[in-house]
């Protein structure tokens, strides 16, 4: 017999407000992927607005953006990302979705290849009265874009870098992760998750420093893929990452932590030194906590913006 993995939704939550806001946010994808725009009208308030790199949406310009985005992909799907799960802090909800399409119409100036696309997308949403009323966005497009031939792969370049072994294709390998519901050591409150995060944000990710790594644990799992699993390559890469460009800053514009877990998105903000290039790309990042350390570690970046900061990629890529 098989038996259903656990998510968010079962009994993660210690209040009835955070269950319906999972439950809220849930069921807004659900519309979405349904195509069914009067039941995103009763779950988006007018008022809404959503913020990313092309600036703000309205709940009109999201629904219009959504159905473009399927005239250029057939059976387009957000996932909700069950390993990562539903975060609820306040008035804010956090998750990380998995994006699934055929490409079937013109992308970024690319005609139809028949070509299946997969990238992730990380949401912090607001919620007030039952209503969704803000939403703040990462989306990872360069995952698209390689998919049907617009651009070309140089996600390796960081891995030479670092000396490990290449992602084929350019692209980092994404992995699930542990189950939801996985627990290993004692319960982890919020008030401590917020704290081991804080820590690795004020170490080796400011300090550019490899041995900062203190609250990440020796046995680290990065699904997202940009480094191989472990502490010693995570204070490494990012060692290098910052002498790229060492006024670089990662900016936490919004944090919700819930038991175990942490969701920050981030906007970064510096000058690649080689180039003199700004950075200006932003990241979302899942983490979970265990025994005082940064166990686990998801993410979605805004490879284009980062990688056109490197000189890696042509600035006439446009936004999409």
């Amino acid at each position: 017999m098989t038996t259903t993995p656990a998510t968010s939704l079962n009994g993660f939550h210690t209040t009835d407000s955070a269950q319906r806001a999972d439950e809220l946010v849930r069921s807004y994808f659900d519309a979405v992927n349904a195509e069914d725009p009067p039941r995103i009208d009763q779950l988006l308030a007018r008022s809404f607005l959503s913020y990313d790199v092309h600036g703000r949406r309205s709940r009109t310009g999201l629904k219009r953006y959504h159905a473009d985005l399927r005239r250029s992909f057939s059976d387009l799907r957000f996932a909700v990302h069950e390993n990562v799960g539903v975060l609820v802090e306040g008035d804010l909800v956090a998750l990380r979705t998995i994006i699934t399409g055929t490409h079937t119409g013109e992308y970024a100036g690319v005609a139809a290849t028949g070509n299946a696309i997969q990238t992730s997308a990380s949401h912090v949403f607001r919620v007030r009265d039952d209503w969704i009323v803000e939403h703040w966005p990462v989306l990872d497009t360069y995952r698209i874009l390689i998919a049907i031939g617009a651009i070309p792969g140089v996600a390796n370049v960081f891995q030479q870098l670092l000396d490990v072994p290449e992602s084929p294709n350019g692209l980092f390998q994404e992995r699930l992760g542990t189950e939801f519901g996985t627990r290993r050591g004692r319960p982890v409150s919020r008030e401590e998750s917020r704290a081991v995060v804080r820590r690795v944000y004020d170490g080796v990710i400011s300090t550019g420093r490899a041995e900062d790594v203190d609250a990440v644990a020796e046995t680290y799992l990065q699904n997202t893929g940009w480094t191989p699993d472990g502490r010693s390559v995570f204070g490494d890469a990012w060692a290098i990452g910052r002498g790229a460009m060492p006024d670089g800053r990662a900016v936490q514009t919004h944090v919700v932590a819930e038991n175990n877990r942490v969701a920050s998105i981030s906007l970064w903000d510096g000058t690649v030194t080689q180039s003199g290039r700004p950075v200006d790309f932003a990241s979302g990042d899942f983490l979970r906590i265990e025994e005082g350390f940064a166990a686990e570690h998801w993410d979605t970046v805004d490879y284009v913006h980062l990688y056109q900061s490197f000189g890696l990629l042509p600035d006439v890529i446009s936004d999409v």
